[in-house]
């Protein structure tokens, strides 16, 4: 009886820390929608406003809640967002996005904020292809804006 205690204590400690994370991530997940949604319109000022916000959320992630490995893309997410919130360059801006998505992609994955799509574009990055997260299922294309609005495929739904 004493270990089906221990383990019913032990699993709600978990999802409930889990459920934490959650909570403290879909902030960083919306901000991070701001900063997509002004590559889609090819708005560098917005992106950079929307990269800063970005940064002051992710500061705010309890990290000793997160594995080795998602510290790791938090930090990474920091500092690409960081780059983004430093340049009116959309290009670099964008260049930086593609860190940054593989890092929130990885965020996602772990936290489960919200549902997301993960959604991919084959000609991006030099046609190496390159994922974002979006919000909705219907693709809008952060790296090519206008030119190539509806380029890309939802790839994953994360729930």
């Amino acid at each position: 009886m004493k270990i089906i205690r221990s383990f019913i204590i032990a699993t709600t400690l978990l999802v409930s820390s889990l459920m934490a994370t959650a909570q403290s991530t879909a902030p960083v997940l919306t901000a991070y929608y701001g900063v997509k949604d002004a590559l889609v319109a090819t708005n560098a000022t917005k992106a950079k406003t929307g990269a800063t916000t970005l940064v002051m959320v992710l500061s705010k992630v309890d990290a000793a809640k997160l594995s080795t490995a998602d510290k790791k893309a938090l930090e990474t997410a920091k500092t690409k967002a960081t780059a983004i919130s430093k340049t009116t360059d959309v290009e670099t801006q964008r260049e930086a996005f593609e860190e940054l998505s593989v890092s929130m992609i990885a965020l996602a994955k772990a936290t489960k904020p919200a549902k997301t799509y993960v959604q991919f574009c084959p000609m991006a990055a030099e046609g190496k292809g390159a994922s974002w997260l979006s919000d909705k299922k219907e693709v809008r294309n952060p790296y090519y804006g206008d030119k190539m609005l509806k380029c890309g495929s939802v790839k994953e739904e994360i729930l």
